[in-house]
Parts: structure tokens; sequence; C-alpha cells
């Protein structure tokens, strides 16, 4: 800490020392020494910037910047606010999430545009302004929707003629972008259906027509039917189940055998007939008396007499046929019945819709490469035997039914995927290159600089000071001591210009014996010539 004071004082006594035109110099120099190393961080700073969005409304730049703002990305804005430039290393990761939040959303034209209207506007100009508001009025309605990112509508309204007995229809059309990882249900469709239908007095439900950004048609404008509604949500409902079992292998396996080492597909058979049955069970081993009803009857009393009825049966004194008279007779009856409760179970069964019926699964598996050259080796039979099982256990595989299970290992081409990996590779290989270069350029900028510039006033400055004393500041002595020395340079001098002329003038005299004695001189220093 004392050197650095002690620096920082020399260094204010030798600034003080300086003419004032020398320290305005100095100061000009630490100022563009310090300029120029804050441009270089600058440069060196500054991210590479690439084109984001181009041709943007005022709502759609201003969202975007706000967004921009909030996740503290570097931006410029160019073209009156209608281009955004970003930092190259970000842009796709910015595009991805803008996307995803439904940005940019692209500018619609409502009813606002008959706020300036002008005087000279003509009959169709103000027909097709109607026609655009209603399209763009439409087109902010379908977008509160929560699944609906982009949205296009055409429409298309015939005129009014007075002469034609049927009124003519009109027809519109719908392009929808559905926000990433949601969809519509068949009900929202039908519900933008008949809110277009509704919004033009000219259109029928039956006439508006609905498609997704790939061509799929949503809606053909016809109601559907219960049969077609319930299809398509068992479709639905097979492909979610599918989905979920084949997520559920590769999930597994991957973690075991590392990322892109696993393919699977499942199909599935799923039963969504609707069964209820009623069932009553009885159990006569359980039977409790419910009611219990016995009836007696005695009677006494002569035996009337038998035979045929004739004359003889009217015959009285009570003599038979036979001459054998009644006999007295006593008679007993009884009659009992019995009413049993047993016990029932009545059951009422309903077969769960959408159960599976038969299970198909697909899976293969990558083998290994190892060794140096990398050499792919095979899975063992027991490795595959134990994947097998483990698939088997995952999806719950049932052989009463008819399940289908294959698993094999099959070598996987990876040629795209090598090349890809080499095209990031060498990307990131350029990035660093570009990097390096910058810090090159800078390094090599701050040395000439330093050594071109600054260097060089440096010198000139310090011997400057070391040169030129002031003569205000020398003494007595010191101008004696400088007199002195010029008279000695001035006998030097003359002395040395007396020799000069000597030596001329034996030159003149004597040319020969003067060449000679050169010779001689140059033999002597060259030995190799002699």
């Amino acid at each position: 800490m004392d050197n650095f004071q002690d620096f920082l004082g020399q260094l204010g006594e030798r600034f003080n020392e300086l003419s004032q035109g020398k320290k305005v110099a100095a100061l000009s120099l630490v100022a563009l020494a310090l300029a120029s190393l804050l441009v270089m961080s600058l440069w060196l700073k500054t991210p590479d910037f690439q084109l984001l969005y181009a041709n943007l409304s005022e709502q759609d730049a201003g969202a975007i910047v706000e967004k921009l703002k909030t996740q503290k990305v570097p931006y410029e804005v160019t073209n009156g606010g209608r281009t955004i430039r970003v930092a190259s290393d970000v842009i796709h990761e910015i595009r991805l999430q803008l996307a995803s939040e439904g940005l940019p959303e692209g500018s619609d034209v409502g009813l606002e545009i008959f706020e300036d209207t002008p005087l000279g506007m003509t009959d169709f100009i103000q027909k097709l302004n109607f026609q655009r508001a209603l399209q763009g009025e439409l087109t902010r309605t379908i977008k509160t929707l929560d699944a609906v990112a982009q949205v296009r509508v055409h429409l298309v309204i015939p005129k009014d003629n007075l002469f034609r007995k049927e009124k003519p229809k009109g027809k519109a059309s719908v392009t929808l972008k559905i926000k990433s990882g949601k969809s519509l249900t068949e009900g929202q469709i039908q519900g933008i259906v008949h809110l277009v239908s509704s919004s033009v007095g000219s259109i029928q439900a039956s006439d508006v027509v609905i498609v997704d950004l790939k061509g799929n048609l949503l809606s053909g404008g016809k109601e559907p039917s219960r049969e077609a509604m319930m299809s398509a949500s068992n479709f639905k409902h097979k492909l979610r189940v599918e989905k979920e079992l084949q997520a559920k292998i590769i999930k597994m396996l991957e973690d075991a055998l590392g990322p892109g080492n696993v393919i699977a597909k499942v199909a599935t058979d799923l039963d969504f007939e609707q069964v209820e049955r009623t069932e009553e069970i009885f159990d006569p081993d359980s039977q409790v008396v419910r009611s219990e009803n016995q009836i007696s009857e005695n009677s006494t009393g002569a035996i009337p007499p038998g035979g045929i009825p004739g004359v003889q049966a009217l015959v009285p004194s009570g003599e038979d046929a036979s001459g054998v008279v009644g006999q007295a007779a006593q008679r007993n009856k009884s009659n009992a019945v019995f009413n049993y409760e047993i016990n029932k179970v009545v059951r009422r069964v309903s077969k769960p819709v959408g159960e599976i019926a038969k299970l198909s699964v697909a899976v293969m598996i990558d083998g290994t490469v190892t060794g140096d050259p990398a050499e792919y080796q095979p899975r063992t039979q027991e490795e595959m035997a134990k994947y097998l099982q483990i698939v088997q256990s995952a999806v719950g595989f049932d052989q009463e039914r008819g399940d289908v299970i294959q698993v094999e290992n099959i070598q996987f081409d990876r040629t795209q995927l090598d090349k890809e990996k080499e095209a990031i590779a060498r990307a990131e290989q350029i990035d660093m290159a570009m990097e390096i270069g910058k810090l090159v350029v800078g390094l090599i900028f701050l040395i000439m600089f330093f050594t071109r510039v600054i260097r060089p006033i440096i010198t000139w400055m310090t011997t400057s000071v070391e040169v030129v004393p002031e003569i205000d500041q020398l003494g007595a002595a010191d101008i004696d001591a400088v007199d002195e020395e010029k008279r000695r340079l001035n006998e030097m001098a003359s002395e040395a210009a007396h020799i000069r002329e000597s030596v001329a003038e034996f030159v003149s005299n004597d040319p020969k014996y003067t060449a000679g004695v050169i010779r001689k001189w140059m033999r002597e220093k060259n030995p190799a010539a002699k």
C-alpha cells in the first residue's frame, strides 16, 4: 500500500513538472486510453443480434418487447418498431417461449375501421370494409378461447337480390391454430360453428367449415350424430390408453438402458359394449317359515247305503240292495299349509366400458457399443427374456384374453443422429472460434494501440522533460559549467576540422602513396584478400 502511495506521489510530482501543454496532452492521452478500453469491452460483450420477427404490428411489438424486458433478454428494435432482433444464442429459445404464449398474434381489423371514413368512399368499399370488420371481430372473439393461439376467418356474404325467390346463402371458413398441449372438444368446435353462423344472418351452421393448420377437417357444418360423437370419444380413449402404456414401457426401460435405446408401440382392442345384467340367486338351504295354516275336521254318523242309484236306492229303512243296514262311522280330516321365506340375492352387474379386450405390444431394444474402435454388441438371450418379463408385468399381460408381446434386439440406425451431433458440434466450434477471434482481435488492438500511440507519446513527453530544463531554475555555477562544455566542444570541433583539412591536403599532394596506405589497411582488415 505504501509503495502504491509513493508511486502516486511520484506520478503527481512528475505531472506537475510538465508544462501546461504537456499536462493537457497527458490528460487527453489518459481519456483516450480509457475510452478505447471502454469501446473495446463493449464490442467484446455486444451479442450478435439476429432477426426475431419482422413486419410486426404495434400491439405485437409492444407485447414481445415487454416479454423480453421481463426475461432480461438483450434486444434491439429497428425499422420504426416493426423489426425486433435478439442475441443469436437465445433466438430459438425465445421463439419457442413466445409461440407457447401465442405471440405474435397478428393485427385484426374490427369495427374501428369505420371510425375514419373518407367522404368519397364508394358502396363497394363500404361493403368490403364491413366484411373485413366482421371477419376481424369474429377472429377476436374466437381468440378468447383458451386453447386457440391464432385464427383466420373468411366470409362469403352474398348480395341481396329482390327479384330472386330464394335468398342466397353465405359461406364461412375458419382456420385454427391450437396451442401446444391443448385441444378443442367437440362441443367447443360446434360452439365456434354456431358463433359464426349466428353472427352473419345469411350463413347457416351447415355452411361453416373449420380446419386446423394441418388441413384436418374439424367440422364440416353438419350436426354430428350421437353415434359419431361416441365413436370419436372411443377412439380418443383408445389412443390415450395406448399412449399411456407406451410411455410406461419406454420410461421404465430407458431408466435402465439409457435414452434413445428403446422403441415401443402398443395396439389395444377395447370393448365399448354396454352390458347390464340383473341376477336373482336363491338359497334353498336357508329357508324360514313365514306363515302356517292348519285345518282339522272330525265327523261322526251312519254310512249311507251304497249301490247303483235307482229304485233300490230309494227303498227306505236304510237297507241296501244286499240287505245290509247302514252302520255308524267316525271320520277325521286335517289340512296344513306352510309358507317358507327363501334367502334371495338380487345383483345388478354393469360391465365397464372401454375394458381392454386384447393387447398387442412390440418393443425394439438397441444393443451396446463397446471397444476401441467401437463395435456393436447384441443383447444376450438372458437379457431379452428379462426385458420381456418386465414389459409383461408393466402392461398387465393376460394370456387368456390373447395378449401378444414381442421384444426384439435390433440395431438402430443412428446415421442421421450422428450427422446432427456433428452439425451441432461444428456449430459450437464455429461459435467458440468467433468468440476467440473477438478476444484475439481485441488483444491485438490493445497491443497496437499501446505500441503505436501510447508509448511514443510517453517517450516524447519524457524526453522533452529531460532535455529541456527550465532556464530560470539553473544557478550561476550551472550556467558556467554549460559555457565551459560549449567551449570544449567548440575546440574539439576546430581540431577535427584542422585534421580533416591536413588529410585532404596530404591526399591531394601524393595520391599514389595514399592509395597504397588504404590498400594496406584493407589487407589488414581482410587477410584472405592477400
